[in-house]
């Protein structure tokens, strides 16, 4: 049996390799068309135009990866009706199982593959991507602000952080507010940038400051300075957790984050919730096998590539809104996080699961 099972999983391969090809490019092509007008706007080099699409390509793989696994394993299947090779193995006592084991092991391996690529690759080639676009490219004048602007208070002070790069060291959109024991304000210092130099000393860059009487509440002094150190209490990785979204976080630093807060006494489940779901989306390319293999097989000759595309679209939309939708109780509280997490794939195992144990009636 090596040599078929050899033989089912180079077939596979090759359809999915066509398959992640083409949806790349379609994807790639899409990026690119919306992306093109920062790039000339702001006279990117060379370099940018090769270095933002090779960061994003383990983001469009991974999303593109358990769509292109049900087409290829469709198409597969679909081949194999129509050339009579099922129709011989069947003779031969081949049992239906045995014909699908190797796409079931490559799926696994994709879900292995996917898992790291969750957890670790992608967040970062994300991260990467978007230091890219933001900083190299659009420059510092240009810096569009995080959607969600997040604030830690340190003593007197409250520190506010458009976005930051741990990794780099860096902040973005930085505001300092100073507050007398009165809490009124005396205090205001903005920086489009601030660089950290070690001991909780960041060195801000395009700085603007404001002081202020606090018990008359007017403007005192207005100056500004190409750079300013400021001790903000806090370095790279305790700031970590000001990301505007979980989703540009690695694994590791969302369960630094989670244990951090925890202690802090704060509530940590939106970090909570973006570990469970990247889990969950991760065992996508083995369910999707699971889905397509038996819907082709009861297709038979009728097995078609359109059939396969209809398959996959209604398939992802479903799954899409009952992940939506668990997520939503979860993050809520109305369902444990795991189980929200795991719900939309449980419902879709159970369909595999049912499609694969009528295939004998």
């Amino acid at each position: 049996m090596r040599t078929l099972d050899r033989h089912l999983a180079s077939l596979f391969l090759r359809n999915l390799a066509l398959i992640v090809g083409v949806l790349a490019g379609l994807y790639g092509l899409i990026e690119f068309i919306e992306r093109v007008d920062d790039f000339i706007e702001h006279r990117a080099a060379l370099l940018h135009y090769v270095r933002y699409p090779l960061y994003k390509l383990p983001v469009m793989v991974t999303q593109l990866l358990p769509m292109a696994l049900m087409l290829a394993a469709f198409t597969t299947i679909g081949q194999l009706s129509r050339t009579h090779q099922l129709t011989a193995l069947r003779s031969g006592g081949v049992s239906f199982w045995q014909t699908t084991r190797p796409l079931f092991a490559v799926g696994a391996l994709f879900s292995l593959f996917m898992l790291a690529g969750n957890c670790w690759l992608v967040p970062w080639a994300n991260r990467e991507a978007g230091y890219i676009l933001d900083t190299e490219i659009r420059g510092k004048e240009s810096r569009k602000p995080a959607n969600e602007d997040l604030y830690i208070r340190h003593g007197q002070s409250i520190l506010r952080v458009a976005r930051s790069y741990p990794q780099k060291n860096e902040l973005q959109g930085v505001m300092l507010l100073d507050f007398d024991r009165h809490f009124n304000l005396t205090r205001r210092v903005e920086a489009q940038i601030a660089r950290y130099e070690g001991k909780d000393l960041w060195r801000l860059q395009s700085v603007t400051e404001r002081n202020f009487d606090p018990e008359r509440r007017n403007l005192t002094s207005l100056k500004r300075y190409g750079e300013l150190p400021v001790d903000l209490g806090s370095g790279p990785q305790e700031l970590t957790e000001i990301w505007s979204t979980p989703t540009d976080l690695t694994v590791t630093e969302l369960m630094e984050i989670n244990a951090r807060m925890e202690r802090s006494g704060q509530n940590p489940r939106r970090y909570q919730s973006e570990l469970y779901f990247r889990i969950s989306q991760s065992v996508m390319p083995l369910i999707v096998v699971l889905i397509g293999v038996p819907f082709a097989l009861q297709r038979g000759r009728k097995a078609s590539l359109g059939a396969g595309v209809a398959l996959c679209l209604a398939v992802f939309v479903i799954y899409i809104l009952l992940q939506a939708i668990g997520m939503a109780l979860g993050n809520s509280g109305l369902l444990p996080l795991p189980l929200a997490a795991w719900s939309a794939n449980l419902l879709l195992v159970l369909t595999g699961a049912w499609l694969f144990l009528t295939l004998e009636n």
